[in-house]
């Protein structure tokens, strides 16, 4: 017969065994959790996390990269997310080498994370996009934690239970691999699945956005060339370097400080250097706005649709803005020889257009200061040029499906 002792060790080893199960299995759906919600916004938005991909190769010295590598490191991420995720929530037959991958994951994520809290090169790491945001530090902690819960299931990996027979794995795994790259690849063309951005449709700009005396935002502006080899960076209080040595490539704007505490920030100005953002927000009826982020690698394909527009917009009295970023004058100036454009231009900080509109160009319909409509180039409409707009004809415009959503938010 068993002795009490005997009894109480028993159940304080079943305890301890259930414990530790439970931890083990909770440890591992957080951190499957964690890695598809990631991998998620990274599908939904692959445009924001190219722009995070760009800031963090310009902070080692990497100041051009081809775009289709970023949108390719993009998708590899997002996949490697997305496959840890799925295993470690389904439990695949080879738990302990996903453990291990997870963690390996983990540690080169942290080793990332630790140098962003000490240098701060990126305000934020990007790792859930807009949909949340955390402060640097914020980013670290949770990191370290995350790695302390992967190499916790490392340890003992055997206690992860499955939840799919391990020949059935795929059954899981193909279609959610599949549905996240179909994802990624909708988004990149058609604009963010859910928009959590400050100008997502349905944001009223009156109240969003901070105009006039409120607003106290100053930027370094930066001027890009390149001759094939080296890259130079020069600042608009430079001169223009030799044309027949170093090739233009783009402008890039540095937010220097911003006083402005609002859901969203803009300023536009006009060729005079007047702040017209007043002007847009509080115009009655429609006004159309032409968002282009990087005037030197535009489409000039759309050169013509946003011509039609604009004599739309003449014949009717609607408002019209061709927003580009603080570009030089010589760019302009090509795409107005090349597209045969009549309208002003008008300047904006490049990071700003690629919150309105996640593509260069892209396309918003503004009724009474509310954003109501957003296209990217390969989604715009074709207006009834005859005719004015009417809440009928809007309903009727071709309208990709998107939802808005709140971001979460930390770094306040």
């Amino acid at each position: 017969m068993e002795s009490a002792e005997q009894k109480t060790t028993g159940k304080r080893k079943k305890t301890a065994f259930i414990t530790v199960y439970v931890l083990v299995n909770v440890c591992r759906f957080l951190l499957a959790l964690t890695f598809l919600f990631s991998a998620f916004t990274k599908a939904n938005d692959p445009v924001g996390f190219v722009i995070k991909l760009k800031d963090y190769a310009a902070a080692i010295g990497f100041t051009y990269l081809p775009e289709y590598l970023l949108y390719l490191a993009g998708i590899v991420l997002t996949l490697v997310e997305t496959i840890l995720g799925i295993y470690l929530f389904v439990g695949v037959r080879r738990r302990r080498r996903v453990a291990g991958a997870t963690t390996l994951f983990m540690m080169a994520m942290t080793i990332v994370t630790i140098w962003v809290a000490v240098d701060n090169p990126v305000s934020d790491c990007g790792c859930f996009g807009d949909a949340l945001v955390l402060t640097n530090g914020q980013t670290l902690f949770k990191n370290i934690v995350l790695l302390a819960m992967a190499v916790f299931i490392v340890i003992k990996h055997k206690m992860m239970f499955r939840l799919v027979h391990k020949d059935w794995n795929w059954m899981v795994t193909v279609p959610v691999v599949v549905a996240m790259t179909a994802l990624y690849s909708y988004c990149a063309y058609m604009l963010p699945l859910v928009d959590f951005l400050p100008f997502a449709e349905g944001t009223d700009l009156k109240t969003a956005v901070k105009t006039g005396d409120a607003l106290d935002m100053r930027y370094k502006v930066s001027f890009i060339y390149t001759n094939g080899k080296d890259t130079l960076v020069l600042s608009d209080q430079d001169d223009d370097p030799d044309s027949t040595v170093w090739k233009y490539v783009e402008t890039r704007s540095e937010l220097l400080s911003d006083n402005l505490k609002a859901t969203a920030d803009l300023c536009v100005l006009d060729a005079d250097g007047d702040d017209v953002t007043d002007d847009i927000i509080q115009t009655e009826g429609f006004t159309f706005l032409v968002t282009m982020p990087d005037i030197t690698n535009a489409a000039e394909g759309s050169g013509g649709k946003f011509n039609s527009i604009y004599d739309f917009c003449q014949k009717f009295g609607y408002g019209f803005y061709f927003i580009t970023n603080i570009a030089e004058l010589q760019e302009k100036e090509r795409w107005t020889r090349h597209t045969g454009a009549e309208y002003p231009f008008y300047e904006c900080e490049d990071r700003t257009l690629w919150q309105i509109v996640r593509d260069n160009p892209g396309l918003v319909l503004i009724k009474d200061g509310v954003i109501i409509r957003k296209w990217s180039q390969f989604a715009m409409p074709e207006f009834d040029y005859e005719h004015e707009l009417n809440p009928e004809t809007i309903e009727e415009l071709p309208h990709p499906l998107r939802f808005t959503a709140k971001p979460i938010r930390f770094d306040d």
